[in-house]
């Protein structure tokens, strides 16, 4: 009996000792770059359709963009009449100028309507 209880007392500590050298994983969250892409793909900067020279004759207005996001205006046979920054929000493009003047016009297709005139691509 006492072989019985000695192989026991092996068998008790070797499992103890065992069970005390399995570590728990902790959970991983799933890798970033294997999670499946995103079916929206990010749109083209909307300024890049802009880019070139865009007039209204009955003003006499001329708007040069640019690709940097800058432009320039004629207006009334004054060349480079205004310089500024342009931005095209939610169909809306706006023309910053130096002068710390925001003139808003609405982009549809290939015109662009202000309040001065409508814009249509050269």
């Amino acid at each position: 009996m006492s072989s019985r209880l000695a192989a026991t007392a092996v068998a008790l500590v070797l499992f103890t000792g065992l069970a005390g050298c399995a570590k728990e994983e902790p959970a991983t969250p799933s890798d970033p770059t294997s999670a499946t892409p995103s079916a929206t793909v990010p749109s083209q900067d909307p300024r890049a359709d802009l880019v070139g020279s865009w007039r209204a004759d009955e003003a006499d207005w001329t708007v040069h963009f640019a690709a940097d996001g800058t432009f320039t205006e004629d207006f009334e046979g004054n060349v480079d009449f205004r310089r500024g920054a342009y931005r095209v929000e939610d169909g809306i493009v706006y023309l910053d100028g130096d002068d710390g003047e925001t003139t808003e016009g609405e982009l549809s297709g290939d015109t662009i309507n202000f309040k001065l005139g409508m814009l249509e691509r050269l």
